[in-house]
């Protein structure tokens, strides 16, 4: 069975499926591959003495720079429509229409819904050294690669590899189904924001479905909260203590 196949099921259930469908596509992600992923073309060799930029640090989504799928989905549909508008004029005059392909609405929906699953962390923490750099993602597997060589792996899943190129880190898988997942991380000039731009497209349709996600640098002790994973209770966050030493 495909990854389309198991969404639309997952989506047509309802019901108790629907309350469980996060927590189950993430799993299906972790087991596919799906999430540990990103980039653009093919990737380049980093030459040896450049720098990469330093992403360490924790980041936390600034929701007012960020894409919502929502919204971007809204905006594909209404380009969608135009198109289709488009060919049925040309229809009517006699002429064959000579613009991009509509594309399958259903893949669209589907690609829109795994987007919203894959770039659903709000905190993410950068360990990061000359040797390698791993992204800690709420909620989800971690993201490692070589700084030096990049890395490539290839199962019967599909193929995952991630470089450098410049200052911009990626991370990509294309699975054998025609599924390509990619991130691409940037940071700012001045350090302040990290950019993590997250593109999905299938052999099913002509369309990519892009998202942008900034993040900000926060210090974990000026929150006023803290957070710990339960196995009962998931995710769990509660004001932090005054000081006992604290002046008064």
């Amino acid at each position: 069975m495909g990854w389309l196949s198991v969404l639309f099921i997952m989506l047509s259930s309802g019901g108790r499926w629907q309350r469980s469908m996060t927590q189950t596509l993430m799993t299906i992600c972790v087991l596919l591959g799906l999430c540990g992923c990103a980039a653009s073309s093919a990737p380049q060799q980093r030459v040896a003495d450049t720098p990469v930029a330093d992403f360490s640090g924790h980041w936390e989504v600034d929701y007012a720079r960020s894409d919502s799928v929502q919204t971007q989905l809204n905006s594909t549909f209404r380009d969608i429509q135009r198109q289709a508008q488009r060919q049925r004029d040309a229809a009517e005059r006699g002429v064959t229409y000579q613009g991009p392909p509509v594309g399958d609405v259903d893949t669209i929906l589907a690609l829109a819904k795994m987007a919203e699953l894959v770039t659903a962390s709000d905190l993410l923490e950068v360990h990061q050294d000359v040797a390698a750099i791993r992204i800690d993602r709420e909620n989800s597997f971690a993201l490692v690669c070589d700084i030096e060589e990049g890395q490539t792996s290839a199962t019967q899943l599909g193929r995952e590899t991630c470089w450098w190129d410049g200052q911009q880190l990626h991370f990509a898988i294309d699975l054998p189904e025609g599924l390509s997942i990619r991130h691409r991380f940037i940071r700012s000039a001045d350090g302040a924001l990290l950019a993590q731009r997250t593109r999905l497209s299938t052999r099913g349709t002509k369309r990519d479905f892009e998202v942008s996600r900034i993040f900000a640098r926060y210090e974990p002790s000026n929150r006023g909260y803290q957070c710990i994973n339960t196995l009962s209770r998931g995710r769990v966050c509660s004001t932090k203590a005054a000081s006992s030493d604290a002046p008064l």
